[in-house]
């Protein structure tokens, strides 16, 4: 009898070690990849970090004082905070990188009393810092980065419309043909 007790009690102690294991119960790892850009030093630092579930993990990032503000991308979502924590309840690639205008936006154009009007603009350039853009209206100019953070775009060829803004907000006010607004990008 005693033997029978035995051998039912390992039996039950090896299934659910084989059910904890095999079938996901338990603690899980996720994986946590770091990607820095350029210029951007902190913590963690890059590479690939395993975590059990619902772990803290502190980060904190700094960059060059000559370069453009970062953002972080958590797993396709953007963070402009640059130092905070992250809670591990899946796998996370964290992407830390200088704010990179030159791809195509949709602008959002607005006065007082007067409906919204969306175009798609496309900022390109060498580098961080200032280029050319275009929209799909045919209108085009310049823009640069001033500071770490300040935008601002001139159209050549529409009237004297000049865009002021932030990178981080993608976002500013407008002034051309005597009138004024707010413009911001999606």
């Amino acid at each position: 009898m005693k033997l029978r007790l035995f051998l039912i009690a390992v039996y039950l102690l090896i299934t659910a070690s084989i059910f904890q294991t095999g079938c996901g119960w338990g603690s899980p790892d996720f994986t946590l990849t770091v990607v820095l850009g350029e210029g951007i030093t902190g913590t963690p630092d890059s590479g690939t970090y395993d975590y059990k579930e619902f772990s803290e993990v502190q980060y904190k990032y700094d960059f060059d004082q000559n370069g453009i503000q970062p953002e972080i991308m958590v797993n396709n979502y953007r963070k402009l905070t640059l130092e905070d924590s992250l809670i591990m309840y899946c796998d996370i690639i964290m992407t830390v990188k200088q704010i990179d205008i030159r791809k195509e936006w949709t602008l959002v154009f607005s006065e007082a009393d007067v409906d919204d009007i969306n175009w798609k603009i496309t900022f390109s350039g060498a580098d961080l810092r200032s280029g050319t853009f275009s929209d799909d209206r045919g209108f085009s100019g310049t823009w640069e980065v001033t500071g770490t953070n300040n935008l601002t775009f001139r159209y050549g060829n529409w009237q004297d419309y000049v865009f002021t803004g932030t990178l981080t907000s993608r976002s500013g006010s407008w002034k051309g043909e005597g009138r004024s607004g707010t413009w911001n990008t999606y």
